[in-house]
């Protein structure tokens, strides 16, 4: 329900933990009353605002690489050299990996046990 011993939820009396439970049927509920679909209106708006991208590097018109929004405000990739930018980019993109494999043994482990966090 949280972390650090602090909860982590929206306010409000929907996401109470007496209206969704668990993040079993969190799914579910949060489907019925509009917020997922408010979510999935946003990143499709998303993607297509930054669609255009992908039509430039069809043409040939740009370099960039997938995946790179050029955003690095706190300027760690300034002063590195290609290797170095490389192996943190890498880097990145295992830790993205990773967290999909956490999140997907949570969604498990609550379908196997259908109770509240931390399933014991």
């Amino acid at each position: 329900d949280g972390a650090f011993g602090y909860p982590l939820r929206f306010p409000g009396e929907l996401y109470s933990v007496d209206s969704i439970p668990s993040s079993y049927v969190a799914h579910d509920v949060l489907v019925s009353q509009g917020s997922m679909g408010f979510l999935l209106t946003v990143a499709a708006v998303l993607e297509f605002c930054t669609g255009a991208v992908l039509v430039e590097v069809a043409k040939g018109e740009s370099d960039r690489e997938a995946g790179d929004y050029g955003l690095d405000p706190l300027n760690f990739l300034k002063g590195k050299s290609e290797d170095d930018v490389n192996r943190m980019k890498l880097r990145e993109l295992k830790n993205g990996r990773l967290a999909m494999l956490a999140f997907s043994g949570v969604v498990t482990q609550a379908v196997l046990t259908q109770g509240p966090f931390p399933y014991v």
